[in-house]
């Protein structure tokens, strides 16, 4: 493995891989090569994707396009940024480009989009900073040495689904859809002794994201009482965006059609609608309301995101057992909720 984590990065890598690190080191939840998907058609890749928590009440979502090339373009890449902010309803949009020309940060600003020139971007190569990190193109060869990955389970391909639902909206679709493969990584952690660590990092970045998701989403509540925001995750765990009344509209519309157009249909509607009610009432999702629904918890939320990305792509492979409270905390609470037992993750009690 060490072979392979001291490849030498193309070279437009190597600029994304240290915009990546300047960007965490200025405190932002940073992701790298997000794929943008409208309608089932793979559109492009989100260079960098970055989220920030401002205050209690403000979040924002920042796009950056970066394009390390003798002919840059950067007047085309401020225009593409911006239609990609639109698409993904970013809060807002960074070019880095080698170009030095002041007439491009010029034009970005009047577009609104931050332009990090070549004079910035030269200071960055040449300052010195190591970061103890793998890059995405060394988790991803990590995952293809393991020769089952695509037969067991489609290890990769999950990995890129999770990564482009950062560039739909953070809602709880997008959430509850990690939960899932999230789950299937803890699983592959305990069954795959003699490669849990990959499983585990996978598991970790995912983890992240839920929790970005999580505290995205907690913006809008935050100043609810506590009863009140477990309530509402319980419903969004649960139903997904649509919550409650939203999910019961569709199943009234399909029990309604089944009803006027199948043989004795009337039977039939009940009997699928009472089990579709006892699957919904069988989800573990009181759990997780009431444990993000804590102040401290979500007040941590944005910082364990951050170290459970870190976790994942740190180069000397570090465990959950040696983090914080704050996320071995969040991490068995989504061990309780796929009823997965803790000491299989080294933790007997919390």
């Amino acid at each position: 493995m060490t072979e392979i984590l001291n490849k030498t990065p193309p070279k437009g890598y190597r600029m994304e891989e240290t915009l990546r690190n300047y960007f965490l080191r200025s405190g932002y939840f940073v992701v790298r090569g997000v794929p943008f998907v409208y309608e089932g058609f793979d559109v492009t890749d989100i260079d960098l994707w970055m989220y920030g928590r401002t205050s209690s009440v403000a979040r924002e979502v920042t796009i950056v396009d970066a394009k390390n090339k003798k002919t840059p373009q950067a007047i085309e890449r401020i225009f593409w940024v911006q239609g990609l902010r639109i698409a993904t309803k970013a809060s807002s949009a960074i070019v880095a480009t080698t170009d030095r020309r002041q007439e491009v940060k010029d034009f970005g600003r009047d577009l609104g989009v931050v332009v990090l020139d070549g004079n910035f971007l030269n200071k960055l190569a040449t300052s010195g900073d190591q970061f103890d990190r793998i890059s995405d193109e060394d988790l991803y060869r990590q995952i293809s040495e393991y020769s089952l990955s695509k037969l067991d389970g489609d290890w990769k391909g999950r990995l890129n689904l999770c990564k482009s639902l950062l560039a739909s909206p953070l809602s709880f679709d997008a959430c509850n859809e990690w939960l899932t493969h999230a789950k299937f990584f803890a699983e592959q952690a305990i069954t795959k002794e003699n490669r849990r660590e990959l499983p585990l990092r996978c598991l970790y970045l995912i983890c992240s994201f839920i929790a970005v998701a999580i505290d995205y989403n907690l913006k809008e509540i935050s100043f609810y009482e506590q009863s009140d925001r477990s309530k509402l995750l319980k419903e969004g765990f649960t139903y997904g965006t649509r919550g409650n009344l939203g999910i019961k509209k569709i199943i009234n519309v399909a029990m309604g059609l089944i009803e006027e157009n199948i043989k004795d249909g009337s039977a039939i509607a009940r009997q699928l609608k009472s089990s579709v009610d006892s699957q919904f009432e069988a989800l573990n999702t009181m759990i997780l309301g009431e444990y993000f629904a804590k102040n401290d918890v979500a007040r941590s939320l944005f910082n364990v995101a951050r170290e459970f990305e870190s976790l994942a792509m740190n180069r000397l492979f570090v465990s959950h057992n040696t983090a914080t409270v704050e996320l071995r905390s969040m991490l068995f609470c989504l061990l309780d909720y796929w009823q997965i037992r803790r000491e299989l993750f080294g933790e007997k009690s919390m």
